[in-house]
């Protein structure tokens, strides 16, 4: 899934799954040293900024660590929004780390700090809870929140709602329902943000693939990856760079597919996720002696013979 970020009136950095929107702040004219009287907690901003980075670098693990700091210093504050902003962007670390209970137990902490300030539960707090349940292999319990996003009278931000439908896409896809596939196709407007673009193409390539239309399907697929790529979602490019070697195996072109296993492998590396990058790669050396390719299993086997271990 892809993410996008959300920031509050002081320091609020909080993620969505599946879109990446990068925010830049503006250049000041003048260097203003703000009073101590402002209540701006310049050690809470440096954190949350500090975690960000690492977030876009693919540090999760660094991140994670910043944010459990910059919610001790909310802790120290009582700032309970801030506590909320740290214990969501928290989840979205343990989310991409794969650690799903850790992230779940986070989101719950969050609810529970809105809920003892008499404060609802936002959509994307919401939004984040559908797709770690997706993710643990919950998908009935996943579509009933989306259900409660978009059932209520407020309609949800315009990412959120992006991000909702595209979820119960590949929920839709996942049960075979190639009817209610389309009409989340259909839900997502079209839209100029390369994270938009890409989620409605891969779900256009997902419900081609069930009705065995290849062509179209890896058309969609790749331009999934460039989308992905555009946007910096390199984890979900690399997502789509499978979906698309697969679709090329079914179509029966398994030179086609034997590349785009080893594109998303040696990315996956980099991202440091070798159980992906292994699997991948291993098909790409399937494929690639199909294909007669020599050269492309060559440079396949010795990726994966300096890989490091899991």
């Amino acid at each position: 899934m892809t993410r996008h970020f959300r920031s509050s009136v002081k320091s609020r950095l909080v993620v969505l799954i599946l879109i990446l929107c990068l925010l830049t702040a503006g250049g000041c004219g003048s260097a203003r040293v703000l009073p101590k009287s402002s209540g701006v907690d310049e050690n809470l901003i440096r954190l949350n900024r500090s975690a960000r980075i690492a977030y876009d670098n693919g540090q999760l693990e660094q991140a994670a660590n910043l944010y459990r700091q910059a919610l001790d210093r909310a802790y120290l504050r009582d700032d309970r929004q801030a506590v909320v902003d740290a214990q969501y962007n928290l989840a979205v670390c343990m989310l991409g780390v794969r650690s799903y209970d850790k992230a779940l137990e986070r989101v719950h902490q969050a609810q529970n700090e809105l809920a003892r300030g008499d404060q609802s539960v936002t959509a994307d707090i919401l939004f984040l809870e559908a797709a770690i349940l997706f993710r643990t292999g919950k998908p009935d319990k996943a579509w009933q929140i989306t259900d409660q996003i978009l059932s209520v009278s407020e309609r949800p931000p315009g990412a959120v709602e992006s991000k909702t439908h595209f979820l119960r896409g590949l929920i839709a896809d996942l049960r075979g329902d190639t009817g209610q596939l389309g009409r989340e196709i259909d839900a997502l407007a079209k839209s100029d943000n390369p994270g938009r673009q890409a989620d409605r193409e891969e779900l256009t390539g997902r419900l081609a693939r069930a009705e065995g239309n290849w062509k179209v399907a890896i058309e969609a697929f790749d331009l999934t990856v460039k989308l992905r790529r555009e946007n910096f979602d390199y984890s979900e490019m690399a997502q789509s760079l499978a979906l698309a070697a697969d679709a090329c195996n079914q179509a029966g072109i398994p030179s086609e597919a034997a590349k785009r296993y080893f594109w998303a492998g040696r990315s996956a590396i980099q991202q440091g996720k070798i159980q992906d990058a292994k699997k991948w790669l291993n098909k790409a050396v399937q494929l690639a002696g199909q294909a007669g390719d020599e050269a492309l299993e060559q440079e396949v086997r010795s990726f994966i013979q300096s890989m490091p271990a899991p």
